[in-house]
């Protein structure tokens, strides 16, 4: 039982809990717009957290689906919490996190 604590990537699923589910639909809460909601949550922290999580993976080799945990639990959230339009972003984010790893094995 311990080997398989051990072998959990804790930065990828709990920033993916994080990023994915906890942060968005908290800022859907706060007293902001949609479009800063979209622009600030959805855009920027997200696409950084994307971007790092591609350098992660690769740093740490992980196997090649856990690029989809993020944009997955992502996809959860959206769908039960957010609107339609917001399913989007998890194709980006997959896209995203895929660049990021696969430019880094090129250098």
């Amino acid at each position: 039982m311990m080997n398989w604590i051990k072998k959990i990537d804790w930065y990828l699923w709990g920033g993916g809990l994080l990023f994915g589910i906890i942060i968005p639909v908290l800022g859907m809460k706060l007293p902001i717009t949609r479009a800063m909601w979209v622009g600030v949550i959805l855009v920027i922290i997200n696409c950084c957290f994307s971007i790092w999580l591609g350098g992660h993976l690769y740093r740490a080799a992980g196997r090649w689906w856990t690029l989809f945990i993020f944009p997955l639990l992502f996809l959860l959230a959206a769908y039960i919490w957010m609107p339609p339009y917001t399913y989007y972003f998890a194709v980006a984010y997959l896209a995203i996190s895929y660049l990021s790893c696969s430019l880094r094995k090129q250098d």
